[in-house]
């Protein structure tokens, strides 16, 4: 059964397929669109999960009060970045296609993802100036400069020139990368609404 003409059939005829069927027509290689929203969302938690750890472990290895504070604010936000995409997956996963209607599943899906990428986008255009100074602090604690760069004012300037290159080329980096992870998907999502509302 092609699960596009059972998701048309079961708008408009207000019907609900049996779960097993529509399971399986979901699980169909080229139409298996929200099982791979699905494996996105659970790289985003992988990648928060294996990274945010290396934040706590600089706290350790640097030796400013500054270069630790910055890096246990990074380590914190990116826990509560991975609760926040552990949520939003559980979210996704909690649609039931035997319990709501297709258009209603779409959207669903849509929303979430839409929401994911916007909370996300906007939370790391707020985190970047604060990775680029623990960065730039974390590599002059290690060159051994860090009290000499405090007192000099034209460091100062060096960091905020810097932050202010790094933070719109990581937020269009961002932006790009979640292009490409997820819209050719949810632009077959949209298309898919659109063709039902033709229907």
């Amino acid at each position: 059964m092609e699960i596009k003409s059972s998701w048309q059939e079961m708008d408009k005829e207000e019907n609900l397929l049996p779960k097993g069927d529509i399971k399986k027509g979901m699980h169909l290689k080229k139409e298996d669109v929200i099982r791979k929203l699905n494996k996105r969302l659970a790289w985003k938690i992988a990648f928060t999960a294996i990274f945010t750890p290396f934040y706590f472990l600089a706290i350790f290895i640097v030796v400013s009060l500054i270069g630790k504070a910055l890096f246990a604010f990074i380590g914190l936000f990116h826990i509560l970045g991975l609760i926040f995409f552990i949520r939003q997956y559980r979210i996704a996963k909690a649609f039931d296609p035997s319990q709501m209607s297709v258009r209603e599943v779409l959207q669903g899906y849509l929303e979430n993802i839409h929401k994911t990428v916007r909370l996300e986008e906007r939370a790391g255009l707020f985190l970047y100036p604060f990775a680029g100074s623990a960065g730039f602090v974390f590599s002059l604690s290690q060159a051994g400069k860090m009290d000499e760069a405090l007192a000099n004012p034209k460091i100062w300037l060096v960091l905020l020139v810097t932050l202010l290159i790094i933070t719109p080329i990581a937020h269009y980096s961002a932006k790009w990368l979640n292009k490409k992870t997820f819209k050719s998907y949810t632009d077959l999502l949209e298309t898919r609404l659109a063709q039902l509302d033709e229907n």
